[in-house]
């Protein structure tokens, strides 16, 4: 399996707004529901991208996809298409991802299962505003998840930059494209890796500890950053 390159990527930002921890009776779960604003520097992301894919933005077959680990769950990739060459600002890119149909809102196997919902995505003055939640459970349904259970959630902002790769040449008429490669991911953390109970997290990431949470609001002082 090819490693992915992680690039932190000056601009980016992850910044909690609010949350609350619901219980959700139904269906035998805890929710947690988080909101952030996601901050991008896009001359910058235009400029590293164009390092590692030249004229990123202007090739249709070239793709992207977020990482957002913690918050909601990408499919696969979305292509530039019939955007590419158009894409000047954060407006159009965050359009191009932020689809309700590229996101998976089922739940996970597991013995704790998890299920993140389909995100709600707003653009407010440049960033990108993710209204994110996460429903947990055991997979024995005699057995009734406490906030004591809930695990450590990292929040994930990130922009895995994918080149495109035609099979054949593109003037014959039958010209294809195979699946895109994944060539960097830009980042809000750092790149050095640091432990954080008993886990591996890149430096500055943001999380919370589930099980020190309560039903009711989140607070910021909640909200932790790996060091």
């Amino acid at each position: 399996m090819t490693m992915r390159e992680y690039k932190n990527l000056g601009g980016m930002a992850l910044e909690f707004v609010t949350g609350v921890v619901e219980a959700n009776f139904g269906e035998r779960a805890i929710a947690c529901a988080f909101t952030f604003d996601l901050a991008l520097d896009f001359a910058r992301f235009k400029a590293a991208a164009n390092k590692y894919v030249p004229s990123y933005l202007e090739n249709e077959i070239n793709a992207i996809r977020p990482e957002l680990e913690g918050l909601a769950y990408h499919i696969s990739y979305d292509y530039f298409a019939d955007q590419a060459g158009k894409i000047t600002s954060n407006e159009v890119l965050f359009h191009i991802f932020t689809g309700a149909d590229s996101y998976f809102d089922g739940w996970s196997s597991g013995v704790m299962e998890q299920r993140y919902h389909k995100p709600i995505f707003q653009i407010l003055d440049g960033k990108l505003r993710l209204a994110a939640r996460t429903d947990f459970r055991w997979e024995d349904p005699q057995r009734l998840i406490t906030i004591a259970d809930l695990p450590i959630i990292r929040f994930q902002w990130a922009l895995n930059v994918m080149e495109g790769h035609q099979i054949n040449a593109p003037e014959q008429p039958l010209s294809d494209t195979k699946a895109p490669t994944s060539m960097v991911v830009f980042t809000y953390t750092s790149e050095d890796r640091v432990e954080v109970d008993g886990q591996q997290m890149y430096r500055g990431t943001r999380y919370v500890r589930g099980w020190k949470l309560d039903f009711g609001p989140i607070t910021p002082q909640q909200i932790l950053t790996a060091q």
